[in-house]
């Protein structure tokens, strides 16, 4: 195997240590010096991926409120639906034209208006459930 030389300059007592290491285990310093890093380069990097498996664990437990939120929204939407559908009452043919423009302009202006609210940050689930649940849980690992 191939080597670079490289060199470091560490305190006179770590030194002493590192030839008696070398001396007890029967190896040259540089193999010593060379377990030494790998084994600390094997260590962060564990400590890095039980951090990051805390973090997607944290994510995926989110992702899961958000599906189960989104999925009661689209439940609601669809009751909704039906109920507003089941208790309307026909429509004449002469009429028609007429209230499907009138309902035509109303959908717009509700779109316009919820495009607005959504736009300037506010929301009714905002201000009715954010502010009332407990703040997220901190990830744990500053930000770099």
């Amino acid at each position: 195997m191939v080597r670079t030389k490289i060199t470091a300059r560490i305190p006179p007592d770590l030194a002493d240590s590192l030839r008696r290491i070398a001396v007890l285990k029967d190896r040259s310093i540089s193999d010593v010096v060379e377990e030494a890093i790998i084994r600390s380069f094997a260590d962060k990097s564990h400590a890095e991926h039980a951090a990051l498996i805390v973090k997607l664990d944290q994510l995926s437990r989110r992702l899961g409120v958000i599906e189960k939120s989104q999925e009661s929204l689209f439940e609601l939407t669809a009751h909704a639906a039906r109920f507003a559908m089941s208790v309307a009452p026909e429509i004449p043919d002469a009429d028609r034209a007429m209230l499907n423009a009138r309902g035509s302009s109303r959908f717009q202006n509700v779109v316009t208006a919820i495009v607005a609210r959504l736009s300037s940050g506010k929301s009714v689930w905002k201000d009715h459930f954010v502010e009332a649940a407990p703040p997220p849980a901190s990830m744990g690992v500053a930000a770099e």
